[in-house]
């Protein structure tokens, strides 16, 4: 009870400071954080896109065709827009992107959006380390025109963003990501801590002076077994950069060490979000092809126990690539625990937290 307590009273601080929230992003912090104090809510990554045996099908959705509902929080990538190519590192129109997130806003939901850019030194992709490219990217570097150009490209999507009557949609946005690994560019195996430092407070910056009001940013590290806050804070850019903490948590062993894994990361999530009033969320995970058929209450739901971060969003459903495949879908063994926890609403859905007739659906 003592921890609930907390909790709340941390969210109850945390509203009380954007009580006159004026912007489209300090309106989103304020809405999420009254969310949160509700429930977690459901996230899916591509959810509205693609599914295991489907793409490009307006209004459909591997979740909603498994429980009758959306996920209450779809996540987006803009990996490509940075070259200036019309689809995204999954094959996605940027084009269909905006018009499902302004679909997805509509309905009452929530956006999250993730960036697994080029590598500005290599030209390869994301996972391609070579080349020391968060020195280059940063000021002084020989590629910081460069980084500047993809940023403007970013900063121009982001604008781009209105609703019908040509209003910002705000957006949780979710760059650098898994920094303390080392399978990216601008992890921890290519830069130093201050370097990145450097380039996420540079990436902030560039929006800010782009004069963008409707970016929630989020800072998430991977989960690690030995995790600590010091360790966790490694990267951390201050809290006058970030929004919401996050965390990427994937079952890669045991049961057992996920949920461990799951409330050490929540606990070092909470405690810092209580004290420096931000919010936190399992920003992105899941379990590969989802073996275990009660995996979201036996597994995901203890790793969950005793916190509430504001969603958890699974990893993506790809049609074309069995192996990135993260999310419930009406073939998966897991499907019928999935709709448990549905009927339970162990977990908020859109109809939960959008209140909003499904329009064209």
């Amino acid at each position: 009870m003592k921890k609930i307590a907390t909790t709340l009273a941390a969210l109850f601080l945390y509203m009380g400071m954007n009580a006159d929230a004026k912007t489209p992003a300090q309106k989103l912090i304020k809405k999420l954080a009254k969310w949160q104090k509700k429930g977690i809510m459901m996230g899916h990554q591509d959810a509205l896109f693609y599914g295991t045996t489907w793409k490009w099908e307006f209004g459909r959705s591997d979740v909603k065709d498994v429980c009758g509902d959306y996920p209450a929080v779809l996540g987006c990538e803009l990996g490509g827009l940075e070259l200036g190519n019309e689809k995204n590192i999954d094959g996605v129109p940027f084009d269909k992107i905006r018009e499902q997130i302004q679909a997805h806003y509509q309905r009452g939901g929530f956006i999250t959006i993730s960036w697994h850019p080029h590598n500005p030194v290599t030209g390869a992709n994301a996972w391609m380390i070579e080349g020391e490219a968060v020195a280059a990217s940063l000021p002084g570097g020989r590629e910081h025109a460069k980084m500047n150009l993809w940023l403007r490209r970013l900063t121009d999507f982001m604008k781009s963003l209105k609703t019908k009557d040509g209003k910002p949609i705000a957006v949780i946005f979710r760059p650098w990501h898994e920094m303390n690994g080392g399978w990216f560019w601008w992890g921890v195996k290519s830069c130093t801590p201050q370097q990145y430092i450097q380039l996420f407070k540079m990436t902030v910056d560039n929006f800010r002076k782009a004069g963008l009001t409707n970016i929630v940013w989020s800072y998430s590290p991977n989960a690690s077994s030995d995790d600590t806050t010091e360790k966790f804070l490694t990267f951390y850019p201050g809290d006058e950069y970030v929004d919401l903490l996050g965390v990427d948590l994937y079952q890669h062993t045991t049961q057992a060490e996920f949920i461990k894994q799951g409330q050490q990361e929540m606990r070092i999530m909470h405690d810092y979000a209580a004290k420096h009033n931000k919010l936190y969320a399992l920003t992105e995970g899941g379990y590969r092809n989802t073996p275990d058929p009660q995996w979201y209450s036996s597994t995901l739901l203890p790793a969950l126990k005793g916190f509430v971060p504001c969603y958890v969003l699974l990893w993506r459903n790809a049609w074309d690539n069995k192996e990135e495949n993260f999310g419930p879908a009406p073939d998966k063994a897991c499907a019928a625990n999935f709709r448990q926890i549905h009927r339970e609403r162990a977990l908020l859905f859109l109809k939960d937290v959008g209140g909003r007739a499904y329009k064209n659906d």
